[in-house]
């Protein structure tokens, strides 16, 4: 009760109002979209999934210009062929590469770490739970770089594009996020593999 009227409110202070993890139906998220939500908090995960007689957040998060999507790429939590899938419905300017990662992010597999003060173990692609509870991601941004290149084979400008230049458009940074003059040159160099060579802030190499 109450939800479309804070959004509205949020909207007005100028704030960046997100849907996601909700069991919300398509007409509610259609009408949290009319309301002021722009941004869709990991698409597909932990959502009211796209059916073609229910489609849910998903689908109303699909068809709307007016949401950015964000998207876990690790290969895991969103298939490969549903990552293509998406950029072909919400083109790329509206979808953006993000990690989920979690204090798993970087160790290796078997590793043991914490999450909201419950253990998490590092998984082969994955964080989870004791129990198996999938439980966020283990990559890092370069890791989803990766993922976009070589699994779900998008171009490497494409690439660029979903993990840097898509959330700076969303987030407002007019100085970072692309290659250009008097951009604040963040830069990361990469090799052949996508593996981090060399890095960046404010054009001094770190």
């Amino acid at each position: 009760p109450g939800g479309l009227a804070l959004v509205r409110r949020l909207r007005d202070a100028g704030l960046i109002v997100s849907i996601g993890h909700s069991g919300a139906t398509y007409d509610q998220a259609r009408a949290a979209i009319a309301a002021g939500v722009t941004h869709a908090t990991h698409l597909f995960n932990r959502m009211s999934p796209l059916t073609h007689r229910a489609p849910g957040v998903v689908g109303a998060v699909l068809e709307s210009r007016d949401v950015m999507a964000e998207l876990i790429c690790d290969g895991y939590h969103v298939h490969p062929g549903v990552v293509t899938l998406t950029l072909a419905t919400k083109g790329v300017d509206r979808v953006m590469a993000i990690t989920d990662g979690t204090a798993a992010s970087g160790l290796p597999t078997g590793a043991r770490t914490t999450l909201g003060g419950q253990p998490i173990i590092v998984g082969d692609r994955s964080a989870q739970l004791e129990d198996g509870t999938l439980a966020g991601s283990r990559i890092t941004m370069d890791a989803a770089f990766r993922t976009l290149v070589h699994e779900v084979r998008v171009p490497l400008a494409t690439a660029a594009r979903l993990c840097a230049t898509t959330p700076a458009n969303q987030l407002g940074l007019t100085r970072q996020g692309r290659l250009a003059v008097g951009m604040l040159a963040d830069v990361v160099a990469i090799d052949a593999d996508g593996r981090v060579r060399h890095t960046w802030i404010a054009g001094e190499r770190c």
